[in-house]
């Protein structure tokens, strides 16, 4: 008898995509795990944690502020994005208060694209923050807070994720 052996590949773009995902997800999970209240992390095991869910070229754009104009109107002020360095120091402050952090939420909702929402409580302050956040290699390059009195704002800042990957998409060459 004679046998025949066939050679699959053992990796797929789609597998590599998937682990890309799942490497985020698990340490995005570690970095909020960090903030027990315990603050036990030396900064250099902060910084490492920090690094490791925010991209080089990570920026943040905080929501819009509500003010009142002179016309008795209600309007929205965009506030100028924070740096990955300006978020650095405003999570080191919170990590170094003890401030406690609870994940409420973690949703793929498109390409690269999560929804996450958490809970921080400070001492008697108790708040939630949500995001949608854009991955790229593994990490967040671009977080949008989310006004949730705006059921808008979440498509909005996911059409906004698929403009960034189609952006994204097109400085990379390809054999197409």
């Amino acid at each position: 008898k004679t046998s025949t052996t066939i050679n699959l590949p053992t990796t797929t773009p789609t597998r590599n995509i998937t682990m890309s995902s799942y490497q985020f997800e698990l340490a995005f999970r570690q970095y909020v795990a960090a903030f027990d209240g315990t603050n036990d992390l030396s900064p250099a095991e902060f910084k490492s944690l920090f690094d490791k869910v925010h991209h080089k070229d990570f920026n943040y754009l905080p929501k819009d502020e509500r003010v009142l104009g002179g016309d008795d109107m209600m309007h929205l002020k965009a506030k100028a994005p924070l740096t990955r360095e300006e978020i650095f120091q405003l999570h080191s402050k919170h990590y170094a208060s003890g401030q406690k952090v609870i994940l409420i939420h973690f949703r793929k909702i498109g390409l690269d694209c999560i929804d996450i929402k958490v809970r921080l409580v400070t001492g008697k302050e108790d708040t939630t923050a949500r995001a949608v956040n854009t991955i790229s290699g593994g990490q967040i390059v671009l977080s949008r807070e989310i006004d949730e009195s705006f059921p808008l704002k979440i498509l909005q800042a996911k059409c906004a994720n698929a403009a960034y990957k189609w952006k994204e998409v097109g400085t990379y060459q390809t054999n197409m």
